[in-house]
This record gives structure tokens, C-alpha cells and sequence, in this order.
């Protein structure tokens, strides 16, 4: 067996590793893995610096295996056993002949351990001799041997750093305990463990999201491993030249992501693989393989082919436009790449960085100039030459700008509110020419007056926030908006909005001038308040009869009304008039003085309503009898005469009465008869009837 071996692999991975070791911690620990297999339990550990690696080779591991669950219960008791009888240390040098003929993981571990020499070779000062030189060979040792043991599972069993529990049990779950043999008194070690059961096993899971882009006779591989890392720590990849009926490593070892420890790490790994030529269609897929050597189950396959790449690129030389706005554009091109492109095709946008928009096709290859009407403001023209094989290639953009003498159009739907600061939010549509650079925002104090710009410069926003002072003799402002395009040329302006200020001032107290009361009706007059904004004037109207005090509304006039007549007032009742001014903004007037009027009773109120007179010559009698409601009523009075003589009062009788008799009569005599209603000094009107004896 040869005890000198010389291991080529990437500077990436060395440069890890050597960074690693010169970080390594004064405290030593042990690192355990597990992983649940459908007849057994794999177990992976391994310490964590070079010394404790190399005491721990010297005097071994032991495994305890503790017993916590069987069947879904907690033991009382955790039955404990010691998996190996003796201490777990690598195998004698002559024991490694065998798997290293096949496996050169078990090489590199064997290597690290017995090797006189334990170098590394790249070539040249910028390989891997060179980084290797930059640690210790113990640091070298160490960690390239746990690296080959993750990608060999027998290779880490071989040197003590692996175990298979083959009695364990379905239903079990077990803690197990790694610990390193080596005296305290020599290297204190932590121990560590896992806690696992063969019910835990699990398939090990496809890789996704696999990007594949093939370039000149390569691809590049990429995917996302952070994903998967706590499955699997290295990856193969495997490519297919039959359409997928074999498939066979593209790389002899496993690759392996280094950099994960950098502050900004990429999640995906990237691979580049060369490609014998372009016409052989390919198919690429990957497989992880875990930290106990298992390789997991591939990824979808990704096919395609190399790409021829297009040697030659357009130049646009220059650029002319006439008096018809039509642009003659001219370009170079190598004539050796005439006979590998289909031809020309012309792009357009509006910006530098597109998007770029294919406005010609079918050019002919060997044309160098062409001709194009269809111009926007502001243009960008690339030319692409489309290869017949492989990626086309594309110019630099150059500008085009036509003369523009037009002015954008003046804006539309300019609207405005107002709050009560007197702060105005004006907005309009924006316009929709692809030139529009922004606007210009105009104001007045009123009509006639000339509109005088808010903005100094170009506004961008189709809205725009102006203050304006509330109390000012002017009641309104007017605004209007206009355009600019990107060469300023301005637009006409928009329509004039009127913006009305808000009313915080109530209008002037109208007062009453005159009333009089006629047949138990009020009749008012007033003089109106003098302000234009006058909405309506407000009647109100308070009955002293009503102990609420209430004022109610009366009537409301919005056509200048200066007279009213009450109709609804009661006689003999007192009521106060208030009228108030309203402006359209739903101030009202400061009241005036109230008038108050009193209606006069009226004696039709009290009037007998019907006398009746019976002369019953029997009993020689003549019997009154009268009605009314009685409201009211203190007494009756009864007046009596003779027909063509005054009458005069008869009798005075109480309120409750309703009929009475005169027997002081003479026969054949004609005679009159009259009552009134008296109420406290109010008189009703006199009630006749006449009647012969």
C-alpha cells in the first residue's frame, strides 16, 4: 500500500479548510450525527480540533446506547447498554488495503492517518501547495480526513469515527451517547449524543429548482443546496449523451460547497461543464450524498445543447432625419458574418434601458442602412444581428430626437377642494403624451384678473396643495393648469375652476320695522340683511304660553320677502317675532331684538249662538233659551224691549244658565228680546228675537 498520496481538488475547498483551522476553539467537543435506517441506525461523530483528533485516534470512542421509549411509552427506567466492547479507534494500517483499492475517500483518511508525508498538489505558487503551506500538517490532516469521511460512510466505520446499530428496533427510540476515551487529565473533551429511532427513517428527498444555461460549448449548472444542507453535503453530477438511457458522472468526486461560512454566502452552488462540441444534445441532472455516504434519489433532467456564439456585433454610425420626419439610419457590420446571420432587425424604446420593442424585420444581411417614420418624441434604436445559430448579437443604443414644435395638449378635469384653513387640493387627469415632462399651476383673486404662476418650476404630479388666506374681501379664488413637454413646449390652459372660500362670517341681523295686528292677525314687515350671500331669511316665533320657551320656525324666505302675515296667531294670547339671517354656507345672523305682540281677545269667541223665544199664553209666560259653548263665560246679559223702543237691560244671569221666563207681559204686544255673553269685561256681540203675545 502506498503511504504517499497526492490529492488534486479545488483551491476553494483549501482555502476553507485552512480558515477554518486557524479558527478553531481552545475547548473540544464531539459532533454527533444520526441517521434512522429501515434495519438499523447510523451514527456519524467527529471532535472539532486537531489535538482532540489525534488523542481521540490514539485512545478511541465508546457508544452508550440508552433506551427511553418502547411503543409509544416512556421507560421508567432508561435501559442502557455499551454498543462496542472495545474502544473505537481506527483500524491497523494493514486492515485499509482492501477499501482503498475502491475507495478513494478511505485513501485520503487512511493517508491522514499513517502517512509519513501528507501533501497536497495543485501546481504553481497560486495552487494548492501553495495554501496548503499556510497551516500545520497535523490542521491538514485533521480536516481533510473528516471531509473524506462525510463522503464515505465505510470510511469513517474503518477509522472509528462511524457505527451501524443493527439491534435496534422498530417502536424504540434510543439516546445515544458518543465519548472520547481520552484522559481528562490529558485533553478534556465534551461528549455529545442523538436522540433517534429506526421509526424516524425517512427518504432522502429530490433536489429542485435546478438551473441549467448552456453557453460555446459549455453549461453552467446551478441549484439551491441551502435548502437541502441538512440532507446532504455534497453533490454529483451526472450527464447523458443517449437521450437519458445512461447517464454518467460529469466530475470523478462529489462537489462540495465551501464558502457557506462567508458574511453574504450565495444559497445556490454553481458547476461548469465542457461540452465536446455544439451539436450533441445533452441531459444534466444532480443526486445529494449525505454525511453517511447514502446518494439520494436525482433531480428532474434538465436537456439542451452548446450554443454557437455570434463573433460579430452591429454598430450604428449615425443617424439623419428630414423635413418629412423621416430617420435614415446607417450601421457597420463585419461582411465576414454576412453568411452566419439571417439578417438585421431594428428596436425601439423610449428610454436608454428599454423596453426595447422590434418595430423592422427581415433586413438583409448585407444591408447597412435603412429608412423609419414611425418616431416618438424621445427614440432609442439598437440593431440586432439574428445569427442563424446560437445567441444573436445586439449595438449600443443611439438617441434620436425629431424637431418638436407641438405643444402637449391643456389638461382636462381640473377639480379643487377647500377646507376650512384655507388650504386648496387641486387635481387633474395627467396627460397621455409620451413627451410629457410635468406642469404649471396658475391662480387669481377673480374674474379678469390675470392668472399668475404658483410654481417656479416644472411641477411632476397631476395634483397639486395651495393655502390661501379665508378672511380677505375676496370670497373666491380661480385656478387653471398647463402643460409642458420634455422640450417646454407649454400648452394652453386648462379650464378656469372657481374655488369658493369658506364662510366663517356670519351675515348682518335683519330687523323688523313695523306690525299691527288686524281681525286677529299679525301682520310683520322687516328690513332684509344687506349681504350678498344671503340664503334665506328665518321667521321664528315664541308662544308666552308655552312654558318650554321654544322657538319655533315660522316660515323661511328665499325670494327677498320683507312682509308677513301670521295666520295661525291666537287672540288674547302674547307671542315674540325673531327673524335671523342665513347665508349659503349655513351661517346664520346674530339675533336681533325680539317683537313681541298681544293679540286682543276677540268677543265673536263668546258669541250666543242661537236665542230662541216660546210665548205659552196658557200660563201666560213668555220662555228664553239660548246656546253656546260657554268657554269662557262669567254671565249672561238679557236686554228686553218693546218693538220700535231701544231695548235695555232685563236680568243678569250666571254662566250656567240656559233658559229663563218673563211673565211681565201685555196682551198683543210685540216684543224684543237680546243676550250677550260677558268674559271679564269682553262683551260678545248681541243676540236678537223677536216674538208676539
Amino acid at each position: 500500500m502506498r503511504t504517499r498520496l497526492f490529492i488534486i481538488l479545488l483551491p476553494l475547498y483549501f482555502a476553507a479548510i485552512t480558515a477554518a483551522s486557524a479558527q478553531r476553539k481552545d475547548s473540544s467537543k464531539i459532533f454527533v450525527k444520526a441517521s434512522a435506517q429501515e434495519h438499523g441506525i447510523k451514527l456519524r461523530w467527529a471532535v472539532n480540533t486537531s489535538r482532540a483528533w489525534k488523542l481521540s485516534n490514539q485512545y478511541g470512542f465508546e457508544i452508550t446506547r440508552f433506551t427511553v421509549l418502547r411503543n409509544g411509552k416512556i421507560l421508567a427506567v432508561p435501559e442502557s447498554k455499551v454498543l462496542n466492547s472495545i474502544p473505537l479507534k481506527p483500524k491497523p494500517l494493514n486492515d485499509w488495503e482492501t477499501i482503498v483499492q475502491h475507495d478513494q475517500y478511505a485513501a485520503v483518511v487512511a493517508q491522514a492517518l499513517y502517512g509519513k508525508d501528507f501533501e497536497v498538489s495543485g501546481g504553481g505558487n497560486n495552487g494548492i501547495a501553495h495554501i496548503m503551506t499556510l497551516s500545520a500538517e497535523q490542521e491538514q490532516r485533521f480536516a481533510l480526513s473528516l471531509y473524506a469521511a462525510d463522503n464515505s460512510f465505510d470510511a469513517a466505520v474503518m477509522a472509528g469515527w462511524g457505527w451501524e446499530d443493527r439491534s435496534a428496533r422498530p417502536g424504540e427510540k434510543y439516546l445515544y451517547r458518543v465519548r472520547s476515551l481520552v484522559p481528562p487529565a490529558r485533553l478534556m473533551i465534551d461528549s455529545s449524543g442523538a436522540f433517534i429511532g429506526i421509526d424516524d427513517h425517512e427518504t432522502l428527498p429530490v433536489p429542485g429548482d435546478v438551473g441549467v444555461v448552456f453557453g460555446d460549448k459549455h453549461v453552467i449548472l446551478s441549484w439551491d443546496y441551502s435548502i437541502l444542507k441538512r440532507y446532504y453535503n455534497s453533490w454529483i453530477i451526472e450527464r447523458s449523451k443517449d437521450g437519458g438511457q445512461h447517464f454518467e458522472r460529469a466530475t470523478a468526486m462529489p462537489v462540495t460547497n465551501f464558502n457557506e461560512k462567508e458574511k453574504k454566502a450565495s444559497p445556490r452552488m454553481y458547476y461548469i461543464d465542457s461540452l465536446s462540441d455544439n451539436n450533441t444534445v445533452y441531459q444534466y441532472r444532480i443526486r445529494g450524498v449525505s454525511s453517511f455516504g447514502e446518494t439520494g434519489p436525482p433531480s428532474a433532467v434538465s436537456t439542451g445543447k452548446g450554443k454557437t456564439m455570434l463573433l460579430y456585433t452591429p454598430n450604428i454610425r449615425s443617424n439623419e432625419i428630414n423635413e418629412q420626419g423621416k430617420m435614415t439610419l446607417t450601421w457597420e457590420f463585419e461582411e465576414a458574418g454576412n453568411a452566419v446571420i439571417k439578417g438585421f432587425a431594428l428596436n425601439q424604446a423610449s428610454r436608454e434601458n428599454g423596453p426595447y420593442k422590434t418595430v423592422l424585420t427581415n433586413i438583409a444581411p448585407n444591408q447597412r442602412s435603412l429608412e423609419y417614420s414611425q418616431l416618438m418624441p424621445t427614440n432609442y434604436f439598437t440593431i440586432t444581428a439574428i445569427a442563424k445559430e446560437g445567441e444573436s448579437s445586439t449595438s449600443f443604443p443611439v438617441l434620436v430626437q425629431p424637431v418638436d414644435s407641438m405643444p402637449p395638449a391643456p389638461p382636462v378635469g381640473l377639480a379643487a377642494t377647500i377646507d376650512s384653513s384655507g388650504v386648496v387640493t387641486l387635481s387633474w387627469k395627467a396627460n397621455t403624451e409620451i413627451d410629457i415632462l410635468g406642469y404649471k399651476i396658475f391662480r387669481a383673486s377673480s374674474i379678469g384678473e390675470e392668472l399668475s404662476p404658483l410654481v417656479d418650476t416644472v411641477f411632476f404630479k397631476n395634483s397639486f396643495r395651495d393655502s390661501v388666506t379665508v378672511k380677505s374681501l375676496n370670497s373666491r379664488v380661480y385656478y387653471a393648469v398647463t402643460a409642458l413637454d420634455k422640450r417646454y413646449n407649454q400648452s394652453g390652459y386648462s379650464a378656469v375652476i372657481e374655488v369658493k372660500k369658506p364662510d366663517l362670517i356670519p351675515p348682518s341681523s335683519p330687523i323688523f320695522s313695523g306690525y299691527k295686528v288686524e281681525k286677529g292677525k299679525v301682520m310683520l314687515t322687516w328690513v332684509n340683511s344687506h349681504d350678498e350671500d344671503v340664503a334665506a331669511h328665518l321667521l321664528y316665533r315664541e308662544n308666552h304660553t308655552d312654558s318650554s320657551g321654544k322657538w319655533a320656525l315660522v316660515q323661511s324666505f328665499r325670494n327677498g320677502a320683507q312682509s308677513y302675515t301670521d295666520p295661525t296667531a291666537i287672540s288674547d294670547l302674547t307671542y315674540s317675532y325673531l327673524i335671523l339671517a342665513k347665508d349659503s354656507s349655513g351661517l346664520e345672523s346674530a339675533p336681533a331684538q325680539p317683537l313681541t305682540v298681544t293679540i286682543p281677545a276677540d268677543p265673536r269667541s263668546i258669541a250666543v249662538k242661537t236665542l230662541n223665544a216660546t210665548a205659552n199664553r196658557t200660563d201666560r209666560y213668555i220662555e228664553l233659551s239660548w246656546k253656546d259653548d260657554g268657554e269662557g263665560v262669567t254671565e249672561y246679559q238679557l236686554y228686553k224691549g218693546v218693538e220700535g223702543q231701544p231695548l235695555t237691560l232685563w236680568k243678569i244671569v250666571p254662566a250656567g244658565a240656559r233658559r229663563i221666563a218673563d211673565e211681565s207681559l201685555k196682551i198683543n204686544t210685540t216684543y224684543e228680546y237680546g243676550i250677550r255673553a260677558v268674559n271679564n269685561g269682553l262683551n260678545g256681540p248681541l243676540k236678537k228675537v223677536k216674538i208676539t203675545y
